[in-house]
């Protein structure tokens, strides 16, 4: 669920960009996809036992369905972008530089 909700968040513009409300329906967007997954690994395994799911877990999977699209309608479907007017060049430079380590550059001579 965490890495739905980051990837919502930054799909949002990121987490200044992004409301309370906003959040709040990533969130539920979240916990809806973990839910889905879980129903869609319970359908899978009775189907590989070669049987047909029960109805009132197809009905829950549909109903948590419907719920999800309805939020996901609420954030949009584009990405919105993030506001990078306020964020000085260096600073971002020495950000990226503390996330991804800069590779040792081997002398040749």
């Amino acid at each position: 669920m965490k890495s739905t909700l980051s990837a919502l968040i930054a799909h949002c513009g990121g987490d200044d960009a992004t409301s309370d409300v906003r959040r709040m329906a990533c969130r539920r967007i979240a916990a809806l996809e973990a839910e889905l997954i879980s129903h869609e690994d319970r359908i899978a395994s009775v189907r590989r036992r070669g049987k047909e799911p029960p109805a009132s877990l197809l009905q829950t999977y549909i109903m948590l369905t419907n719920q999800q699209l309805r939020l996901s309608k609420e954030i949009g479907w584009d990405r919105s972008k993030k506001n990078v007017k306020d964020i000085d060049l260096a600073s971002y430079i020495r950000g990226k530089a503390r996330v991804r380590p800069v590779p040792e550059v081997m002398d040749h001579e």
